[in-house]
């Protein structure tokens, strides 16, 4: 018998739901932001890379500003103050 939970998702809790894993998951890489850099920097060379570093740079930008709209720090480890 399958039992059903007395309490129902609205739509916004799951988006609120899938935004914070979206930022859990961000960190802070050095090569996808040379990635992203690239991609607004010289497109004709980004266009050429492959669909991994696409769908990569992908993930990480839509973690990055699932992050940023949470508020957190998205900076490196070096740019962050102790």
């Amino acid at each position: 018998m399958i039992s059903r939970s007395s309490f129902n998702y609205s739509n916004e809790d799951r988006e609120t739901k899938r935004l914070r894993l979206r930022a859990d998951a961000f960190q802070y890489s050095a090569a996808m932001e040379r990635l992203a850099e690239m991609k607004r920097e010289r497109p004709e060379q980004y266009d050429q890379m492959g669909a991994v570093a696409h769908l990569s740079l992908g993930h990480y930008e839509a973690a990055k500003a699932a992050a940023v709209q949470l508020g957190r720090n998205v900076s490196s480890s070096t740019d962050r103050e102790l």
